[in-house]
């Protein structure tokens, strides 16, 4: 009988620490979602802040790199955001967070007779791959809006995250605009975009093919192979 009573005050002991530690995840779980939403909140004002600066810079030049500094500043808050409504922790539905950059970009960006076909598939992946393909994505969106379309009426730019049977995804960034001058490389070597597609290259598995002529748009690939790059820590 003392045995039984022992048992049962160890087994009630156990349940009462598990409640305990329970509690306290989900203390945790709480401040973390407060602190991921202040810092989405800190970046967007941080964001309206540099654009402001943008429009008032007297150079153009110096406007225009504030104007990127906001973007891409813009992508990161987007990303938490994302974060912050994601089921899993540590993990984005890249199609989502591509399609929400595309809009970003178009709204800060906007241009008449400017139209985006996009397309996108859910396609899980990890902080280190989607901060990145982001940060890419915005870049090309950004430049394409800038400078694709001069001296033109319109056009179009594509958008697609498409995944693959093998458990990869596809994502091309393309225009129908002027294209890159002859001889001109993107991204441009010793400028923050290289850094931003190295990374790209280096943390999320991926490769990317770049393909443009003068008159004939541009088009951007960007290939994971196959679900392993959304895995990778």
């Amino acid at each position: 009988l003392a045995w039984s009573v022992a048992l049962v005050a160890a087994v009630a002991r156990e349940e009462t620490i598990l409640d305990e530690l329970e509690e306290q995840i989900r203390g945790k779980e709480v401040q973390l979602l407060e602190l991921q939403h202040r810092v989405k909140n800190n970046l967007q004002m941080i964001t309206a802040l540099i654009r402001i600066e943008a429009r008032g810079a007297p150079d153009r030049s110096t406007g225009e790199g504030f104007d990127r500094l906001a973007g891409r500043i813009e992508a990161l808050g987007l990303l938490y955001r994302a974060l912050g409504g994601s089921k899993v922790d540590g993990v984005v539905d890249l199609g989502i967070y591509l399609s929400e950059i595309a809009s970003a970009v178009m709204r800060a960006h906007a241009v008449e007779g400017i139209h985006l076909n996009l397309q996108v598939d859910t396609w899980l992946v990890s902080l280190d791959v989607a901060m990145p393909t982001g940060l890419v994505v915005n870049e090309l969106l950004t430049n394409t809006l800038k400078h694709a379309f001069k001296g033109r009426d319109g056009g179009v730019i594509t958008l697609h995250s498409t995944t693959d049977a093998t458990g990869g995804c596809q994502v091309l960034v393309a225009d129908d605009g002027v294209g890159l001058p002859e001889g001109y490389v993107w991204p441009k070597p010793g400028k923050l975009s290289a850094l931003i597609v190295r990374s790209l290259l280096q943390n999320a598995a991926a490769q990317i093919d770049v393909q443009s002529a003068p008159g004939k748009g541009m088009t951007v690939e960007i290939v994971f192979r196959s679900a392993e790059a959304a895995r990778r820590p």
